[in-house]
């Protein structure tokens, strides 16, 4: 009956010790596989100043060494500056496994939201203001002592990435920079486009003109005693504004014209400074070398004008240019 007894005991002890055994083994084997397996404890918030959101950037990663490329897997996009943005712990599997990592094979720790914020610099206004104000001025063909700009507008409020600032000027084309002036302002941060903006300016430019004295008639010859010269800002006034004396001296009126008003060239009509059959000295230039010769005016002409003109030594007719009462000249 003892021996019966020691026998079972013995075979419990056997039992239990292989049961024992299997189990350290099946923690070994378990411990080992954890130990290869890859743990990533997402972070609580983080702070990103790039335009992509890399895993490095919002979890911290433990397990194999040989997994230190998937720190550089972007999983979101960043906030525009200035605001924030959660990323979840799905989207962050999502992204892992898009970048072709078994996210079954990893330990995720940690919240199931990432709170990613991003910081932002502020457009310096009064450096820009300064920018445009010598972008014009460079510009412009007038006399930088004459001109006034001033009203110079742009969305101070843009929050710009955190870098390097650089921005070019841009004027829109055929600008006259008299006025309302506009400018595209394009900003880079470390060398890269990040916006575009629109600056509007107000050009003044104070400068002489011709004004109208006294009342002139229709069909009227200008003379000295029905002009002065005044300053006036140009803006407004119009390309054709005619600001020397000598451009309306002796021209016709083509309207009445009441006193102060700033002459216009469509106010005034030359009058013809050769007529058919006048003697004119035909004057050719060509480099060093200069030809005259003489030749009979075949039309009117105002100066400036291109006219035929008979030349008397050949009896070509040509077209020559008016320079003024006696002469025409030809260009080559």
């Amino acid at each position: 009956m003892m021996v019966r007894k020691r026998q079972s005991c013995q075979g419990i002890d056997i039992g239990l010790a292989c049961w024992v055994s299997a189990a350290i083994l099946f923690l070994i084997s378990v411990s080992a596989d954890c130990a290869d397996r890859l743990g990533l404890t997402l972070k609580a918030a983080a702070v990103v100043n790039g335009e992509s959101v890399r895993l490095g950037d919002v979890a911290e990663v433990s397990g194999n060494p040989a997994h230190g490329a998937i720190l550089e897997v972007e999983v979101s996009r960043s906030p525009r500056p200035g605001q924030t943005r959660f990323v979840s712990a799905d989207y962050i599997r999502i992204r892992l496994r898009q970048a072709g990592y078994d996210t079954d094979a990893m330990i995720f720790e940690g919240p199931e939201d990432v709170k990613v914020s991003r910081p932002c610099a502020s457009l310096p206004a009064q450096r820009i203001r300064v920018a445009v104000d010598n972008a014009i001025r460079s510009r412009m063909a007038w006399n930088s002592e004459d001109a006034t700009i001033s009203d110079i507008q742009f969305d101070e409020t843009v929050q710009l990435p955190v870098g390097n600032l650089t921005y070019r000027i841009i004027p829109n084309r055929h600008e006259d920079y008299l006025g309302n002036v506009i400018l595209a302002l394009h900003l880079f941060v470390n060398g890269e486009p990040v916006r575009k903006l629109w600056v509007n300016a107000t050009v003044s430019v104070m400068a002489d003109v011709v004004t109208v004295a006294r009342p002139l008639g229709r069909n009227q010859y200008i003379r000295l005693d029905d002009i002065r010269v005044e300053r006036r800002d140009l803006a407004g006034l119009g390309s054709e504004t005619i600001r020397r004396v000598e451009e309306a001296l002796g021209n016709r009126t083509t309207r009445m014209i009441h006193p102060g008003t700033v002459l216009q060239t469509s106010m005034i009509d030359q009058p013809p400074v050769v007529k058919r059959g006048d003697i004119v000295k035909i004057i050719a230039k060509t480099g060093p070398m200069t030809i005259t010769a003489t030749g009979i005016v075949k039309q009117q002409g105002r100066k400036g004008e291109m006219v035929r003109v008979m030349n008397t030594d050949s009896n070509r007719v040509i077209l020559a240019r008016v320079a003024g009462p006696d002469a025409v000249a030809v260009e080559f």
